[in-house]
C-alpha cells in the first residue's frame, strides 16, 4: 500500500515580503528582522523569481563590508541566483528528505515561473506530523 501524497500546496503559506533586485541590503535586513523571517524571494516586475536572500547572505555581506569598508548596496549583489524552489503539487516527504541534506531551510513555491508561496522547515514539520498520524492509522 502506498502512502498518501502530502502536497506542498496544503502546507505552504503566502509570501508576505518580496524584494526587488534594487532593494537595499539595509531595507532587506530591516524587513527580515522586523518580521522574524529567515529570507525572502527577489522577484522581477512580473513576480517571477530571480533570486533569494537569506539572513545568512546578509550577515556574510555585512561582515565583509565591515572588514573591508566596502559596500554592496542591493539585493542583486548578494542574492542567490537560480534558487532551489518547489511546486505546489510536489510531495512534502521528498522535500523533507532534501532538507536532511542541509539544503535550504525555506523554499519559494513557484507555479508558471511566478512565486505563489513559501514553505519552511516548520511547515514541513507540521506536514510530517499530520502525515505520520494518517499513515500510522492506516497501517494499524
Amino acid at each position: 500500500m502506498q502512502s498518501p501524497k502530502v502536497l506542498v500546496r496544503d502546507y505552504m503559506h503566502p509570501v508576505t515580503h518580496f524584494f526587488k533586485q534594487d532593494t537595499s541590503i539595509e531595507e532587506i535586513v530591516k524587513t527580515l528582522t522586523k518580521n522574524r523571517i529567515a529570507g525572502g524571494p527577489v522577484v522581477d516586475a512580473d513576480r517571477k523569481l530571480v533570486g533569494f536572500v537569506t539572513e545568512q547572505d546578509c550577515i556574510k555581506q555585512m561582515l565583509n563590508d565591515t572588514y573591508y569598508c566596502d559596500s554592496h548596496d542591493v539585493a542583486r549583489d548578494i542574492m542567490r541566483k537560480n534558487p532551489l524552489s518547489v511546486k505546489p503539487n510536489d510531495d512534502v516527504l521528498h522535500i523533507a528528505e532534501d532538507m536532511l541534506k542541509k539544503l535550504p531551510k525555506i523554499y519559494p513555491v513557484v507555479e508558471d515561473e511566478k512565486i505563489v508561496g513559501m514553505i519552511t522547515r516548520a511547515d514541513i514539520l507540521k506536514a510530517l506530523s499530520v502525515a505520520q498520524k494518517e499513515i500510522c492509522s492506516i497501517k494499524h
